[in-house]
């Protein structure tokens, strides 16, 4: 999974990276904007894993990653000099899910840029950036869509009218998540990354200062877009965590931060994404594979490989309370509680399945 992490400058973005990924990228102002992009790989705790690679007798127990893309700050109504939006979102076509960083704090070393703090104007800015470059991508396309549909291709006719819905959203300043697309038109939508099609999770920087629930007026926004907010304190957490781990959970209370910044944002971006895990195993390997909930058995088996989906032909499946009860695959089967599934079968959350296919 990948996710990109933007705001507007100053918001805390990189301090955040930072904290997600335990990298020490440069956080001074303007430094990202010399950088394009930050990268960082960040293993999903699953304490499930661990149990099933002891049951498989499995040489490794592989988690499922999250990849982190922390962008340049975009330029806000304060500063449009330097790097323009549309240079910068391209980063994010290929993310899974985008954290929209929103900064509700003061600052004497970092002042906020036209001295402005409002967290739910930002968050106003940064969507209008996200519908603009997406409206431009389908400006682009429609043109060539035009004349290839003349040929009679029924598909890029569908092409070309499901873009004239999205061109229509957007110009009337809507997410594309919101059209109730169904998984065919998705999928003929995927190739262009739409910004506004990716899942969003709100990230409020939040300052000691400030209240731990959000101001009313971000609350009611988000409410009314349908995005979770996070609240965090990036600086805080990040000098935390440099402390003697015996410091750390004292800290934490004192300060009523419910335990590590990075678990609850993983549980935050999985509640964004609606995302499950299933898992894999033999005795070389045990894995976890992040989904999204309603993917189904032939889909999942081709996150795992293309072959596999190419070629599916059954899913031996064993839920993992039920594995777990019965000491180990060998004893499920005895049992006869591992089911066999066919291509249509909706993955459930902690499924440990075997994939047979031929290709």
């Amino acid at each position: 999974m990948k996710v990109g992490i933007l705001g507007l400058p100053s918001s805390g973005k990189t301090t955040l990276f930072n904290l997600l990924t335990g990298s020490d990228a440069d956080t001074t102002p303007f430094s990202a904007g010399r950088r394009g992009a930050n990268l960082g790989v960040v293993r999903v705790p699953d304490e499930r894993l661990a149990k099933i690679a002891d049951l498989y007798g499995s040489k490794k127990a592989v988690p499922a990653e999250i990849s982190f893309v922390d962008l340049a700050g975009l330029p806000g109504a304060a500063d449009r000099s330097g790097e323009r939006a549309e240079d910068l979102l391209p980063y994010l076509r290929d993310a899974d899910a985008l954290a929209l960083v929103l900064r509700d704090f003061d600052s004497e070393q970092a002042p906020a840029p036209g001295g402005r703090v409002d967290p739910a104007a930002d968050l106003d800015e940064i969507r209008a950036d996200l519908i603009l470059s997406d409206l431009a991508v389908v400006e682009k396309r429609l043109p060539h869509l035009e004349k290839e549909k003349k040929s009679g291709d029924p598909a890029k006719t569908r092409e070309w009218s499901l873009l004239l819905k999205a061109k229509e959203c957007l110009e009337g300043e809507g997410r594309l998540a919101d059209l109730g697309l169904d998984p065919d038109e998705r999928r003929m939508l995927a190739g262009y990354g739409f910004l506004t099609l990716k899942g969003i999770l709100v990230l409020r920087n939040a300052g000691e200062d400030r209240p731990s629930d959000p101001p009313p007026a971000l609350a009611e926004k988000a409410a009314r877009l349908g995005v979770p907010v996070l609240s965090l304190n990036a600086l805080l957490e990040w000098e935390i965590r440099e402390l003697p781990e015996e410091e750390r959970e004292a800290l934490y209370e004192s300060y009523g931060i419910e335990g590590h910044g990075r678990r609850r944002f993983i549980r935050g971006a999985y509640a964004a994404l609606d995302l499950i895990t299933f898992f894999t195993a033999n005795q070389n390997e045990a894995r976890a594979w992040p989904i999204p909930r309603g993917t189904t058995a032939v889909h999942a088996a081709g996150k795992v490989h293309t072959d596999l989906e190419r070629g599916f032909i059954r899913a031996e499946v064993i839920p993992f309370d039920v594995l777990v009860e019965l000491g180990g695959e060998k004893h499920a089967k005895e049992k006869g509680r591992m089911r066999l599934e066919g291509k249509e079968y909706v993955v459930q959350d902690g499924d440990v399945m075997l994939i047979r296919f031929s290709v």
